[in-house]
C-alpha cells in the first residue's frame, strides 16, 4: 500500500510540472529551433553528468551514495518483535539532503527493499512497545545540509538467514542502487 501511495503521489507532482512545463514553452515559444536545441543538449549534458556522479559515488561506497539531491546510507540494524510476537527486523538509514535549496523526504525519494533469502519483505507497521521504534522520520521533510536517522521495520521470514536491503532512487532512469548485507546471526 506504501508504494502504491508514494507512487500516486509522485506521478501526480510529476504530471502537474509537465503540464505546468508545457504551458510555459507553448505559451514563450517563438519558434526558435536552434535555442531548442541548444537547451536540450544542455539538459543531457547535465543528466549525463548526474548519473556519472551518481554511479561514482555508488562505486566508492556499498552502503552510502548520493542520489542527486539527497545522500543514504544503510546504518545497521536490530531485531524485535511486533504486537502478535512476530519476528521483525528494523533497518536504520541515515538520510541527509544536500540539495541547494530544496527539502526532501526519505518516503518520497528513496525506494528500499529489503530481502531475504531471495524474497521481499513486508513492512512491519506496529511494533511492540518494546522495541523502542519509531517511523516518525521517514516522512519527514528537511532542509538543505540537514540529516535525520530513518528506521523501517520490516517483517521476517526468520531468524538465521541474512537479510540484503537494497535502496534506488524512486523514480529512477538510472540503473544504480545501494545495498548492503546483513547477517541475523
Amino acid at each position: 500500500m506504501k508504494k502504491f501511495l508514494k507512487a500516486t503521489a509522485i506521478l501526480m507532482i510529476v504530471s502537474m510540472a509537465a503540464m505546468s512545463a508545457a504551458a510555459c514553452s507553448s505559451a514563450g515559444n517563438t519558434g526558435s529551433s536552434e535555442a531548442d536545441s541548444n537547451e536540450s543538449s544542455a539538459v543531457e549534458s547535465s543528466v549525463a553528468d548526474d548519473t556519472a556522479a551518481v554511479e561514482t559515488a555508488a562505486a566508492e561506497s556499498e552502503d552510502e551514495t548520493n542520489f542527486g539531491d539527497y545522500s543514504v546510507t544503510i546504518d545497521s540494524c536490530r531485531l524485535a518483535k511486533d504486537y502478535q510476537d512476530a519476528d521483525v527486523v528494523i533497518v536504520k538509514y541515515i538520510f541527509e539532503n544536500v540539495s541547494d535549496d530544496d527539502s526532501a523526504s526519505f518516503y518520497l525519494t528513496v525506494d528500499d527493499n529489503v530481502y531475504q533469502d531471495g524474497v521481499g519483505l513486508n513492512e512491519a507497521y506496529v511494533l511492540d512497545d518494546n522495541a523502542d521504534y519509531s517511523s516518525d522520520n521517514q516522512s519527514k521533510e528537511i532542509k538543505q545540509g540537514a540529516s535525520v536517522e530513518v528506521e523501517v521495520a520490516y517483517e521476517l521470514n526468520d531468524t538465521t538467514t541474512d537479510i540484503d536491503v537494497e535502496l534506488t532512487p524512486y523514480l529512477s532512469w538510472g540503473d544504480y542502487e545501494v545495498t548492503k548485507t546483513f547477517s541475523l546471526q
